[in-house]
């Protein structure tokens, strides 16, 4: 289990000279926040892991990590009871839109699928059918990453980090997106080596820039949500159907 701590500790270390040299200010309420941040990135990451290292508390058996994403969503839950200094909609939890991004978010959700697609179809092994698959890659991934990233974590940096002039360029977007790619291809291993996966790093912080964008755009994690859980289930399909 502290091998898996230190893996994020680095995480969090890589996105700190950026998110220090983009804070508002320095005061003493920011760096509250920034605290608050790291805390919880941490106990997310470590939530997702005690099924793993305590097989105890695996309480549904599977191929997937049932358990530990419903821990983390309940800690996600439980954050959002405790820490009540910002409303559900400054971390982008509500079902409300921006009514002028939708058309472009959907067009945008129609690339990322057509770029998944196809980098599904060159990478993926062929897999067998796997109903546990379907059912976890259409639910648990989703609700927990954007709840996680795109939800409490971005909108806790959105209220210390400077705005860009141009959105897409806004530092919240990149921070939460790296965190979200190391978190599928860096990781260190019981031997506490380093492990770099350079093609799901790459794609998945590809992935979480343009959830993050979208995210911020539309004023809600629905957007993302939707297309990550239908981006899952179309890569096992890809990996199905090869």
């Amino acid at each position: 289990m502290m091998n898996v701590f230190i893996e994020h500790v680095i995480h969090l270390a890589i996105v700190l000279p950026v998110i220090f040299l983009t804070l508002t200010n320095r005061r003493l309420e920011t760096l509250k926040i920034l605290v608050v941040f790291s805390l919880y990135f941490l106990i997310h990451s470590m939530l997702l892991y005690l099924p793993i290292e305590f097989a105890q508390l695996s309480f549904i058996k599977g191929n997937w990590n049932w358990s530990g994403k419903i821990f983390a969503i309940l800690g996600s839950i439980l954050f959002l009871l405790l820490y009540r200094k910002f409303e559900l909609k400054d971390y982008f939890l509500t079902f409300k839109q921006n009514d002028n991004f939708l058309k472009n978010g959907l067009f945008l959700i129609l690339i990322i699928f057509v770029i998944k697609g196809l980098f599904n179809y060159f990478y993926l092994s062929p897999a067998a059918w796997n109903i546990e698959t379907i059912l976890f890659q259409s639910t648990m991934p989703g609700i927990d990453e954007e709840i996680a990233f795109r939800g409490i974590m971005l909108g806790l940096l959105t209220k210390i980090l400077k705005p860009a002039k141009v959105s897409i360029f806004h530092p919240v977007i990149f921070v939460t997106a790296l965190l979200f790619g190391m978190a599928h291809g860096l990781f260190l291993t019981d031997s506490y080596e380093i492990s770099f996966n350079s093609s799901s790093f790459l794609i998945t912080t590809v992935l979480g820039v343009a959830w993050a964008w979208i995210t911020v755009k539309s004023g809600s994690i629905l957007l993302a949500l939707i297309s990550h859980n239908l981006g899952n289930i179309t890569s096992e399909i890809i990996s199905i159907s090869k």
